[in-house]
């Protein structure tokens, strides 16, 4: 990667952490309901998970974890503001399955085939390399492990996230484009050919 490249990535991070930085305290009154929107749609993927380990990554405020939790399984939160984490664990300091960890989703803290499950919800949109972050989340998840994604319409097409998607050999289940929703829906499985790259 060229030092040009590498400076445009930065700042991308960089302008995208310093949004959420400051908006933190007002992340949940803005967009609360529409995430609930997703999280509701999505639910029938995110039932069953008492002896799952699942891996949020950009778990912002913690709205999906406090939604989870509760079903038992063990859950790691991502997030590279800490600001959100703070609000986060406010949602989740009294679950004993719940941990929190500030990390760029791009180079996560993880041993590889760590996580039966991965969400993430709008984050992936935000970032500036999607198929490699999507590599990522890959590395970690277990062959087969289910995943589940959120992009915004305003940040991507549906023919990218869906090349995106196909590149990181995730075995697409079910793509969603439903209209009181501001976010494409993915929901698939790590295929054996991403366990092999």
């Amino acid at each position: 990667m060229d030092s040009r490249i590498s400076d445009q990535y930065w700042e991308h991070k960089k302008r995208a952490l310093t949004g959420y930085e400051a908006g933190f305290g007002t992340y949940d009154q803005l967009y609360g309901e529409e995430q609930e929107k997703k999280y509701e749609r999505c639910s029938p993927y995110l039932n069953g998970l008492s002896d799952k380990v699942v891996l949020d990554c950009g778990c912002g405020t913690g709205t999906a974890l406090k939604r989870l939790f509760g079903q038992g399984g063990f859950f790691v939160g991502v997030d590279y503001s800490r600001a959100m984490l703070k609000l986060a664990w406010e949602r989740v300091r009294l679950a004993d399955n719940v941990d929190l960890v500030c990390a760029d989703a791009d180079s996560l803290p993880f041993k590889s085939a760590a996580f039966d499950q991965v969400i993430s919800f709008t984050m992936l949109g935000n970032m500036p390399e999607m198929g490699r972050t999507l590599c990522e989340f890959m590395r970690v998840a277990r062959d087969s492990a289910q995943i589940v994604l959120s992009l915004g319409k305003k940040n991507v097409k549906a023919d990218d996230v869906l090349r995106f998607i196909e590149r990181a050999s995730i075995r697409l289940k079910e793509f969603v484009d439903d209209d009181d929703i501001k976010d494409w829906i993915a929901v698939g499985e790590k295929s054996p050919e991403a366990a092999s790259q």
